[in-house]
């Protein structure tokens, strides 16, 4: 059929060891070219390695630094048998060829995933980077590669999209139109132009704004991590409270001043990563959309931006505000207790030294 459907994401190859961007290349290259199914692999334009730490978002168990090309493209098929598919959700259209492309920019990377050899309607096309991430996950692991596959969420990105000959009811530059039909679950984008040849060009002149959107994202998961590890904090202090005894007591008298203004502090710079952010934000987005034309994907990043954890924030900063004052008041009773306990040394001690004086 005439008709292009495709999901989208962030997928992208990580490599152990890359030391320049032509290693990269070339690595990721033999990797995926070891797996059967993988035809037509080019990588073209890699350059200048940059890297990402995975507290941005990346799905990693670590805080390693992972170098990732900051502008290129990977293009490649994949050859996935309905059999063979885990996750078998494009709709039962028998959809079993991908064409996968990876652009990279200085912003963020984004992935493209087109089902190739559809012959009805694909219900689901975003399903499609799922299938082809779990198939690759697989044949990688299988092959113990030094290539693996970071996924930075939501991939895929909420929503089906398509490109159809035709017409829509909103301009979406680059000479598209679009219709967006809003759901509960994935929304359906559908681009319309006179030639369903266009795709390429419908790629690069949706690009910058999915870049932005998963820029956005990392920017939002190191508030939530922020807001997170805030929340932990004041628990912890909150437990030590409620532990009973002298130990405890004692340990909370000498130690808990320096454990409540780190975790203060971590709520001051909080608040501070969140008017960063939303300053940030607001210069990309004005960037992004001069005006009202093609502006039909700016909810999705508005959305994420919106994203903030300042209730959560606020929620710690409360119960540290609490705690810090029932510290200052076991400090007092501390303080009053110690200076009687020593005023009735120093008293023993002086009644002491007048008897021998006047024995």
């Amino acid at each position: 059929m005439s008709d292009r459907f495709f999901g989208v994401g962030c997928m992208v190859p990580r490599v152990e060891g890359a030391e320049d961007p032509r290693d990269w290349a070339e690595k990721v290259k033999r990797a995926f070219e070891a797996v059967p199914s993988v035809q037509k692999f080019k990588a073209i334009e890699i350059n200048d390695l940059d890297f990402y730490w995975m507290g941005s978002g990346f799905t990693e168990s670590d805080d390693r630094e992972i170098y990732i090309p900051e502008s290129g493209i990977i293009t490649f098929e994949v050859k996935i048998p309905a059999r063979l598919q885990t996750i078998p959700l494009l709709g039962g259209e028998g959809a079993e060829v991908f064409r996968v492309t990876i652009l990279f920019n200085y912003v963020h990377p984004v992935t493209y995933i087109e089902c190739v050899d559809a012959l009805e309607e694909v219900e689901y096309p975003s399903m499609a980077l799922v299938t082809v991430r779990e198939f690759l996950r697989e044949e990688l692991a299988k092959r113990d590669s030094p290539v693996a596959l970071l996924i930075l969420g939501p991939s895929p990105f909420h929503a089906d999209f398509s490109l159809r000959v035709g017409s829509g009811g909103q301009p979406a530059g680059e000479g598209f139109t679009v219709d967006v039909q809003k759901s509960l679950a994935y929304d359906r984008i559908t681009y319309y132009h006179e030639s369903t040849d266009a795709l390429w060009r419908l790629y690069t002149s949706l690009q910058e704004q999915f870049s932005y959107f998963y820029q956005f994202v990392t920017m939002r998961n190191a508030r939530l991590t922020a807001s997170s590890q805030l929340s932990k904090q004041s628990k912890e202090i909150a437990d030590s409270f409620k532990r009973r005894g002298l130990k405890a007591y004692l340990s909370r008298t000498m130690t808990m001043r320096h454990k409540l203004q780190s975790a203060q502090l971590d709520a001051v710079s909080a608040r501070l990563t969140i008017i960063r952010h939303k300053r940030d934000s607001a210069d990309d987005l004005e960037g992004l959309y001069p005006g009202e034309e093609a502006a039909h994907l700016r909810r999705y990043l508005e959305k994420v931006i919106e994203e903030d954890y300042l209730e959560e924030i606020e929620s710690s900063e409360k119960i540290l505000e609490v705690l810090d004052s029932r510290h200052s008041q076991e400090l007092q009773r501390f303080a009053t207790i110690a200076f009687s306990l020593l005023g009735v040394v120093i008293g023993a001690a002086l009644t002491a030294v007048f008897r021998s004086w006047w024995g």
